[in-house]
């Protein structure tokens, strides 16, 4: 990382949020459910999948939990509408996890129960290791009673082998991600090597344990591993899916899309943008000749710039 670069990511706080708002406009959905809904439509029409995520977390109220559920269901509910066989991704904070685990629970079984009825899959997102027990314990219940339940492992996570071991009864689908939250070395690998070793271990371990790996990765040298090993299995395009961000990964999707896997694109959406914005623009070095411009020039950029 460039001195410049660390520099403007120290700054990012100062950055104007109009300006946030416009760099990170690829990111994201949009901040409203309609705007949701017309990207989604354009991916499908464009041979993408979907997994749709109502921006958020660390709900510290039962109220703020419920209206998050509500939202949740809305979404649900105009994806059906819509025609759009597509996936919702939730982060059990947002429904409360940090101060009712139970609360967390029902209120995500309205939302799977919801989804069922109408064509739409439900996949717990994975937070701070500090929740990682709760999420599972959860996920098991879930998966019990539903099987169009998935779950998001992190493969830099030490235990998430042994974690990944013991959900193979419940022939899980899983998205299996390298981890994005800060964690000590005691628990989590910190270097790309060994992160991406524990990656392929995971994949591996579902293909033959019969588990369903969605790969959420925009690594080429690991996402073509992973492929490799699907081949080196005899494994069909039925039986994995691939995972990337909205935004993310342009350059990859042709070559995924020509080996016939199929491709979920991972769409945000709503008014708590700027967290997760931040992180994305933190992630892509590319952004900080375009923040210093903006800065200077005391004006947001085009969307063009954007691209």
């Amino acid at each position: 990382m460039s001195l410049l670069h660390k520099t403007v990511l120290g700054l990012m706080p100062a950055v104007p949020r109009p300006l946030v708002r416009r760099l990170a406009g690829r990111y994201i959905a949009g901040e409203t459910l309609d705007d949701l809904i017309r990207v989604a439509v354009d991916l499908h029409r464009q041979g993408y999948l979907t997994t749709v995520d109502v921006l958020g977390e660390n709900s510290t109220t039962e109220e703020a939990a419920a209206s998050a559920r509500d939202e949740y269901i809305r979404a649900v509910e105009r994806l059906s509408e819509a025609g759009l066989a597509s996936q919702v991704s939730v982060k059990l904070t947002l429904l409360g996890l940090r101060f009712r685990e139970d609360l967390a629970r029902d209120l995500l079984e309205t939302i799977v129960i919801h989804g069922e009825s109408r064509g739409i899959s439900v996949c717990i997102d994975m937070e701070d290791s500090s929740t990682t027990d709760a999420i599972l314990r959860i996920f098991r219940a879930m998966r019990r009673e539903h099987a169009t339940v998935s779950v998001a492992i992190q493969a830099y996570l030490k235990r998430s082998r042994a974690d990944v071991e013991s959900l193979l009864p419940l022939e899980p689908a899983v998205r299996v991600c390298k981890g994005i939250y800060s964690e000590p070395p005691e628990i989590a690998y910190q270097d790309r090597s060994s992160i991406r070793r524990s990656y392929i271990s995971l994949v591996k371990l579902l293909f033959e344990g019969g588990g369903f790996p969605a790969m959420a990765t925009h690594d080429p040298q690991l996402l073509a591993s992973c492929l490799r090993l699907a081949r080196d299995l005899g494994k069909g395009p039925r039986e994995y899916e691939v995972q990337m961000l909205l935004g993310v990964g342009e350059r990859l999707r042709p070559r995924v899309l020509a080996t016939g896997a199929p491709l979920r694109l991972y769409c945000p959406y709503g008014p708590d943008w700027y967290a997760y914005s931040v992180r994305r623009l933190k992630e892509n070095p590319r952004m900080v000749g375009y923040i210093v411009k903006g800065v200077l020039s005391g004006s947001p950029f085009r969307r063009g710039h954007m691209a």
